[in-house]
């Protein structure tokens, strides 16, 4: 098919229109360029119209970006279909020295009585207002940063050069500006171990399809330990180069503040544990122990232990003839004695007179060989007038669904040896 041409001063007329606009002839060979006006050429960079019309006459879509082509051919063929209008958005393949712009187009198909169909296009030119809004964006993006507590950068991945960051990563490099930091390498901030060390970091995120969070231990840029919380994720820009964006949370205080607290708390929960007059492990102590046995012996992974409850005599006695004082004195004195004889098994006050062993191990192998020693001190202080300190011992057997039942009977045998020891 020929293709359409306007009366010359029609043609003129749309020459010297000052808005951007364009008529073609859509055939099913293609498009051809009938008429671009004046403000056609300014807008896309053509010197005159001869020119304009010399480079659509080769190819009607040259003034579209190549990655946009397809696009536009498709929404063309599409509403041309549905004999209707349509708007988009691209961006222009300037003809001269200028950036390429951000377009907007509206196109209008009118089909002519001898089967014509013309495109009419208007163009208006959105990169003044797109600019501006990225202008905006950058600078609410920078006072962001600038603005976070958190250190937050971005790496090129394959010349790990770091490409941007806020104030407070430029702090942690000891650079006085994030300008400082920008085109600059790890190993050219910080030493070769801590570089090698964000090195490896970096490989693990670009490994991983999400953000990588972890805990590390690193120092600054002067060599002052520091931990961070930190994350990492890979992601493209604009210009399809492969980036690594990090944001760190400078933890240090606040792990030292939680490592300050736990260590009170721990002492705390040790004095807890504390009998205040002997030194050795209280009845809340006891109780403790005796749960993490119980919960061995459910799971079948408890080793064999022994229990002995000991008394001792004449406190009352003593209390009330030679003082508190004296009485106090000599329970501490009951404990030493205790404690130097089971020397491998943990030893507990559980009541004013009262104190309790459990025993593993190479003192639950020797557990007859102790008592006998205490049985045969407590006669010699039943002659002599000295300390005389009751026993019951038992032992875990498969029998026993918990340490209560082998304390019960150890109690039992304490009861029965204190009173025996009344009577000789």
């Amino acid at each position: 098919m020929e293709n359409f041409t306007f009366d010359k001063d029609i043609q003129t007329a749309y020459e010297q229109l000052l808005h951007p606009i364009a008529i073609f002839h859509v055939t099913e060979e293609g498009v051809k360029t009938v008429v671009v006006s004046r403000g056609f050429c300014e807008l896309f960079g053509y010197a005159d119209f001869e020119q304009a019309y010399k480079d659509m006459e080769n190819d009607s879509f040259t003034i579209v970006h190549p990655d946009d082509v397809n696009r536009i051919k498709t929404e063309m063929r599409r509403f041309l279909t549905a004999e209707g209008r349509y708007e988009v958005i691209y961006r222009s393949n300037q003809k001269d020295e200028t950036p390429n712009k951000l377009l907007r187009s509206e196109t209008k198909f009118v089909h002519m009585d001898n089967g014509v169909v013309l495109a009419h296009v208007w163009y208006m030119d959105e990169s003044t207002d797109v600019n501006q809004k990225i202008i905006d964006l950058a600078q609410s993006v920078t006072a962001l940063l600038t603005n976070m507590p958190a250190m937050t950068f971005s790496k090129d991945v394959l010349t790990r050069k770091y490409l941007a960051c806020n104030q407070a990563f430029a702090d942690y490099a000891h650079k006085e500006t994030p300008d400082g930091v920008v085109g600059l390498t790890d190993f050219e901030i910080f030493d070769e171990d801590t570089a090698l060390h964000f090195i490896e970091d970096d490989k693990k995120a670009l490994a991983m399809d999400k953000p990588y969070i972890f805990y590390e231990d690193v120092p600054d840029a002067a060599g002052n330990p520091r931990r961070f919380q930190t994350t990492k994720l890979k992601f493209v820009d604009t210009t399809g180069k492969e980036c690594l964006l990090g944001l760190c949370q400078d933890v240090t205080e606040a792990m030292q503040i939680k490592k300050e607290y736990g260590e009170k708390l721990a002492y705390a929960n040790d004095q807890a544990q504390i009998d205040a007059l002997t030194g050795i492990r209280n009845k809340y102590a006891y109780n403790e122990l005796e749960q993490k046995i119980n919960d061995r012996i459910k799971k079948g992974i408890q080793d064999k232990f022994a229990i002995t409850v000991f008394d001792v005599n004449d406190l009352k006695k003593i209390n009330d003839t030679l003082g508190h004082q004296a009485g106090d004195e000599y329970i501490r004195n009951a404990c030493k004695y205790i404690c130097t004889k089971f020397r491998h098994s943990p030893v507990f006050r559980i009541g004013g007179d009262e104190f309790v062993t459990i025993s593993e191990g190479e003192d639950y192998e020797n557990i007859d060989e102790i008592l006998f020693f205490i049985s045969e001190n407590n006669k010699d202080a039943k002659r002599t007038g000295g300390m005389v300190i009751a026993f019951g011992m038992s032992s875990f057997s498969d029998n026993d669904e918990d340490v209560a039942s082998v304390f019960m009977r150890a109690d039992k045998l304490m009861y029965e040896n204190k009173n025996e020891l009344k009577k000789s």
